[in-house]
């Protein structure tokens, strides 16, 4: 999981919970922790060519630089912005070559994506026509790290990745 304080990582794991309909709380029950961790954000995956789609959900930003910490303001897939955690949101192992993988961020806010894996770094910030991010293209076999930024230091917004194989079972 991502490092930032305790007090921030319960309120913004609620706050996604909440918000992405994991979970509906009445009030006396919210400020219940074990609530939390019923509900699964910033977890991993695992993409073979069977796989058709599937989804992550995690909370972005943090105070790290995406340009510093990948050492690059621009890639091939757009720039690197906005300020992330130190470590990875997810990883995400890919079993064999897949010609045809998307990943695509939907959130409320305006947010960022950095991946790390075989073959380099890949940055986005404006997939199609919204302010959410998303990457698309061939990918190799590997383990890939999946940062989600936000463009402000320490500003805490919940978001759902919607990895999908568009390419046919062999």
């Amino acid at each position: 999981m991502p490092c930032f304080p305790h007090h921030l990582r319960v309120f913004a794991s609620l706050t996604a919970a909440v918000v992405l309909g994991l979970v509906s709380l009445p009030k006396a029950t919210a400020q219940t922790s074990n609530i939390i961790r019923s509900n699964t954000i910033f977890e991993d995956v695992r993409v073979t060519p069977a796989s058709r789609s599937t989804t992550v959900r995690g909370i972005s930003g943090g105070d790290n630089s995406a340009t510093q910490l990948m050492g690059r303001s621009q890639t091939a897939t757009g720039p690197c912005l906005g300020f992330v955690d130190e470590q990875p949101d997810h990883r995400m192992e890919l079993t064999n070559n897949l010609r045809s993988l998307s990943l695509q961020v939907q959130s409320t806010a305006d947010t960022t994506l950095v991946i790390r894996g075989p073959g380099g770094i890949w940055c986005n910030d404006n997939y199609g026509l919204d302010f959410n991010p998303g990457i698309a293209g061939e990918w190799l076999p590997g383990v890939y790290e999946i940062w989600v930024g936000s463009h402000r230091v320490n500003r805490y917004y919940p978001y759902i990745i919607e990895i999908t194989n568009a390419e046919p079972s062999p």
